[in-house]
């Protein structure tokens, strides 16, 4: 019989704000990501869980939307629970309140629409996922 497997769940938000997304710059690999992160231990109320985790990296307060995808990821050597599987799930969010302010977790961000999200990143394990919300913002 196979050992069971450990997996970390996570949220990432993808913010509108004028049918523009919020993309971030990760610090450590410069990587595209989105404001959000791990589900922490008792907390069970996922909307809250993710409002936190956006204030937290960004300053904005969002209004959390419905999930809308789910990919996953390992986490790259670097981390200290490499090789750990992510399993993380996109909700869309609007913008609700304040001027970005990253934490160190990011070292850039900007916002992108339908018109040029392509020139972002697309080797990153997060891509699709925008692609995703733009082709479902587009119906």
């Amino acid at each position: 019989m196979k050992e069971d497997q450990v997996f970390y769940v996570g949220q990432k938000a993808f913010i509108d704000k004028d049918s523009q997304i919020l993309v971030l710059n990760d610090s450590l690999n410069g990587e595209l990501d989105f404001p959000g992160g791990k589900i922490q231990e008792g907390e069970f109320d996922f909307s809250k869980a993710l409002k936190r985790e956006v204030r937290e990296e960004t300053g904005l307060e969002i209004e959390v939307g419905d999930p809308f995808c789910v990919w996953h990821w390992r986490l790259p050597p670097y981390h200290k629970n490499s090789n750990r599987l992510v399993f993380l799930v996109g909700y869309r969010c609007k913008y609700v309140s304040g001027e970005v302010k990253l934490s160190d977790e990011h070292n850039g961000h900007r916002w992108v629409s339908v018109a040029d999200y392509r020139e972002v990143d697309d080797q990153s394990d997060y891509f699709g996922a925008l692609e995703k919300y733009f082709n479902l913002a587009r119906k």
